[in-house]
């Protein structure tokens, strides 16, 4: 890999945009983006204009292997490990942490847990960053600092722990799933710079030095990757021991294949497909969704058809808009395959713990839980926890249809056998329509 070399991305110019202000942002000048772009006039930006921009990338970070991948991801190895209990063992501000989310007040045990299952990261990762960056594990009384930005993301005023668990997640699947993926090689360090992860590491280790460039300058960004003392290291292994000794080996193992899934509607309906491959769950993930919805668009309505079950299992999660269902016989959606429903009207919607049939009612589409404009269902599958891409080597087959990536996100295609529907919000059956 190289030391120094360049990244053409793009940039969506928003209102109230200036070139000045774009080249600060992605570290240039306005001179490169004119002649990148070919301007001519830097006052002459449009909302909604696209423009190339050239990122430079120097520097590398150690070809050291920190942790497997089964401590970033929250799969088998999380099995076991009671978040609640182990934050009550410590004397830290942790402990004693109360803070709303979503209308409802969670101790920061709590919160720990829920955005390691939304997420899909492991607990014990999120505890021991929190304890690196933040202290709230064993110091009773952190700082005023530490306290309103216990992750370290202190740009903007998203203070609390919900939240900078929610943006330290995503950048520890930004660089799991970037490196898995082979489409992003590099970190963005907090002073602006770029640099190349590491030669010949793992993808748990390239989540790690991801999140941890995020908030580190190219000063200590180093120094958080090594075995000094005060480095990330060294707090994981106070807290849980050698990191290795979690290791599972790879989280999806060669020749896994899906196992048959249905369309998520009762059979004989035809519904629209909507979305195209799209991220699983939030920033970072992969594009592993895909959306549907009935005829009967109607906004953010809550609709009156049925979401149903895409194969037997063990209903696992019903909350805020979220259903998961494992189809391992253990029950426990950390271990082999388990969906993702997301957008379930919280009236009828089923009940954790609930065992399931393919075909059974799991809820109706609306706009709960996450983003959306209009009611739909948005479906995603992990396997041992590790979120997978629609298309590729485990392809989202469902009820027959497979799908491809458009150039996009929400852009793409379902085709099965000579028919093939692609990706709109539209309400046209003969042009989008999906049955069975």
């Amino acid at each position: 890999m190289p030391t120094g070399a360049t990244l053409n991305a793009t940039y969506t110019v928003r209102r109230g945009d200036t070139l000045s202000g774009i080249a600060i942002a992605v570290g240039t000048t306005v001179e490169e983006l004119l002649a990148l772009n070919n301007l001519r006039n830097p006052d002459r930006l449009m909302e909604g204009q696209t423009l190339t921009v050239a990122l430079p990338i120097t520097g590398q970070a150690p070809s050291i292997k920190l942790i497997p991948d089964s401590e970033l991801v929250n799969g088998p190895s999380a099995v076991g490990f009671d978040v609640e209990q182990f934050v009550a063992s410590r004397a830290g501000y942790l402990a004693r942490h109360l803070e709303k989310v979503n209308n409802e007040w969670l101790t920061g045990a709590q919160i720990v847990v829920r955005v390691s299952e939304q997420h899909s990261v492991n607990p014990r990762l999120l505890i021991a960053l929190l304890e690196y960056v933040g202290g709230w594990l064993d110091n009773p009384q952190p700082s005023a600092e530490q306290r309103a930005w216990p992750m370290g993301y202190r740009r903007t005023n998203l203070e609390g722990l919900y939240i900078q668990l929610v943006w330290a997640a995503a950048r520890l699947n930004e660089g799991y799933y970037g490196w898995r993926l082979n489409n992003r090689l590099w970190v963005r360090l907090d002073d602006d710079t770029r640099a190349f992860m590491g030669n010949g590491i793992n993808a748990g280790t390239a989540g790690l030095q991801n999140y941890l460039a995020a908030i580190h300058t190219r000063a200590t960004w180093l120094d958080a990757l090594g075995e000094a003392p005060g480095s990330f290291i060294q707090t994981y292994r106070r807290l849980f021991g050698n990191p290795w000794q979690y290791d599972i080996g790879p989280i999806v193992p060669a020749g896994v294949t899906q196992p048959e899934l249905s369309l998520p509607w009762p059979e004989g309906e035809t519904w629209l497909f909507t979305g195209g491959p799209h991220s699983a769950w939030g920033k970072g993930t992969p594009w592993g969704a895909l959306d549907f919805t009935p005829q009967t668009v109607q906004g953010c309505a809550n609709l009156r058809e049925w979401v149903t079950a895409v194969a037997d299992g063990v209903i696992t999660r019903s909350r805020w808009g979220e259903v998961v269902l494992s189809l391992d016989p253990s029950g426990d959606d950390r271990i082999g395959w388990s969906v993702l429903y997301l957008h379930i009207h919280t009236q009828n919607r089923v009940a954790v713990g609930t065992r399931v049939k393919r075909g059974d009612r799991i809820g109706h589409p609306s706009c709960e839980g996450g983003v959306s404009s209009g009611a739909h269902v948005h479906l995603a599958r992990r396997y041992n926890g590790e979120w997978l891409n629609a298309v590729g080597e485990v392809p989202f087959e469902l009820g027959g249809w497979t799908p491809s990536e458009g150039s996009v996100e929400y852009d793409g295609t379902l085709t099965k056998g000579n028919l093939t529907r692609e990706a709109c919000e539209c309400k046209q059956p003969n042009l989008n329509g999906v049955s069975w």
